[in-house]
Formats: C-alpha cells, structure tokens, sequence
C-alpha cells in the first residue's frame, strides 16, 4: 500500500461526518455507533499530525484544513460512485464518451444511436452536454463534436456535416407572407437571434442580398433548441439548420417558405486526440456516423 495513503476507513468516517458536521448523523449514515465514528476520526488525526474538527460553543466545526480536505475528499468518493455506476451499468462493455451541444445531441444525434447501439452491443455510447467546446485534458471524453471551421492542433478532425441555413417559423406565421415569399416580406417579420451564432441571420441577410437593422420583435437567445421551439410557437422566424428540422419540416410543425439556404464549409466536426485516432471503438463510431452524415437532407417546400 502506498505510505502516503491514510487509511482508508477512517476517511470515509471523516467524509461523512465533514459532510454533516455531525458525529451522531455520520453514524447513522454509516451504521456504526458514535463512538465508533469517534474513534475513526482520532486515528486519522493521530495518522496526519493535526485536528480536524474544533469545538466552538459546543457546537462541531471544522478546521480550515479539515474543510478542505472534506470537501476534496466528497469529490473522490462521487468520482468512486459514478465510476461504479458505469461499470455496474456496462459490465463488460465498452463506453465511448462524447462530449456535444445540447441541441445537436437532442436534434441529430440520440436519434441515430439506438442503430449504432444494435450495430455495436459491446460499445456503450455515453452522452455529455456543454455549450462550451470540448478540452480533453480537462473534460473525460473520448471524442467530441464541435462547431467551426477546424482543422484544430492535435486533433483529428472530420466533417459530420457543414451548414445549411434558412429560414423557418410555424405555418400560421408563414400565412402572413406573400407566394411567392419574398425576401423584403420575410424580414418584416420578427427575427430569432442566437447569442453563440450572431453571425448566421447577417450572412444569410447578405447572401439575399438584403440589408436589415434590428427590430422591435426581435428576440435574442442561448440555446438553439429555445429559438426553435419559439419559431414553433410563431414567435418569430430562426434560421434553422435542416439537419435538425428534417422532421419538423417533414410533419409541417415548421415550414421553410424562402428558397434561400445559406451553405457553406463550416459546420460540426467529429474531433479526438490524434493519438487514440486508431482506438477501436473510436474508428467504429466514427466509420459508423460518417456513414449517415453524409446522407442528404430534402430541403421541403414551404
């Protein structure tokens, strides 16, 4: 055993009792006696060469160390829990780790996997979500999809699929426009704005060569799926990525009556350290979805 590693049942005893600031509550949290929890708590003091808990007013506090080393000590043992879980829950498979926005996952991605799931059994696909791109020195990811241009350093980077852009709202909304949709009618309409994509409705404003000022009625947001969902309710019209409306398209909750679709290279990115490029479930997820990305999507009338 390494002799720089206290004991490890005296730590799980001062964990819990950190945690609650209760020597009676950690023993019933543990099912020992008080005195128990008592002891265990002395020897880890007597093992590090100082106290942990003071007693101030008759009540249990703890030391500016002991309330770091708890609290460093409540990480560990959550990193030992979701460990167990995931071991417990994938047995003798493999999870694959990836790390994407919210939308993509929601839109495009989780309704492709119970495919690759039947495909590979042995490989568990284990989804993480953050609006910020991933970093694999400090996130724990196998492979993540980002958005952007790429190439990126260290990275191999293949192209899921670019982007193709127009506009879209809910069929009521799309009843107060002319047939054929004209360019000016749309942009009198309220606009959806992505505070992460601000970029998107000026490009696609200038490739119809038009201009256009912010207006009252437009609406800015975070998060793709809320812009969605507002140009669903007939909030406003967003410029929608057709890789994640093909159904709203297809089922009519969304119609797309301009013909203009902004297309161009940038777009999401399936990216891995280079060196674990060739690890096996990696080349088997990325063979896999490169496979279906690559498939085209209908653009349907409005």
């Amino acid at each position: 055993m390494n002799p720089q590693l206290p004991p490890l049942n005296p730590l799980r005893v001062f964990e819990s009792a950190a945690r609650h600031l209760s020597f009676t509550r950690a023993s019933q949290e543990l099912h020992i006696t008080q005195g128990a929890v008592s002891h265990q708590i002395k020897a880890l003091e007597s093992w590090l060469g100082f106290n942990l808990f003071e007693r101030r007013a008759g009540q249990l506090q703890l030391t500016r160390g002991g309330e770091l080393y708890g609290a460093a000590l409540s990480g560990a043992f959550a990193q030992i829990v979701r460990a167990t879980q995931d071991l417990v829950s994938t047995g003798s498979k493999q999870v694959l780790t990836v790390r994407g926005h919210t939308t993509l996952f929601l839109r495009w991605l989780i309704p492709l996997l119970p495919a690759f799931q039947s495909a590979y059994p042995d490989i568990n696909v284990r989804l993480t979500a953050s609006v910020e791109g991933v970093d694999f020195k400090r996130d724990n990811a196998d492979i993540g999809i980002v958005y952007g241009d790429g190439p990126w350093d260290g990275l191999r980077d293949d192209l899921l699929f670019s982007d193709e852009l127009t506009p879209v709202m809910a069929p009521e909304l799309a009843g107060r426009l002319p047939r054929p949709c004209t360019t000016e009618a749309l942009l009198e309409l309220p606009l959806l704005h992505s505070n992460r994509r601000p970029q998107h409705w000026p490009d696609w404003i200038q490739l119809a060569g038009a201009s256009r000022k912010l207006a009252v009625g437009d609406m800015f947001y975070e998060d793709l799926s809320v812009i969605y969902q507002c140009a669903t309710e007939g909030l406003g019209v967003a410029l929608g990525q057709l890789r994640y409306l093909e159904k709203d398209l297809i089922q009519g909750r969304l119609v797309a009556p301009h013909p203009l679709v902004l297309r161009r290279r940038r777009g999401y990115h399936l990216v891995c350290p280079e060196p674990r490029a060739d690890d096996g479930k990696i080349v088997c997820f990325r063979q896999w979805l490169l496979a279906r990305a690559t498939v085209p999507v209908p653009l349907v009338p409005g």
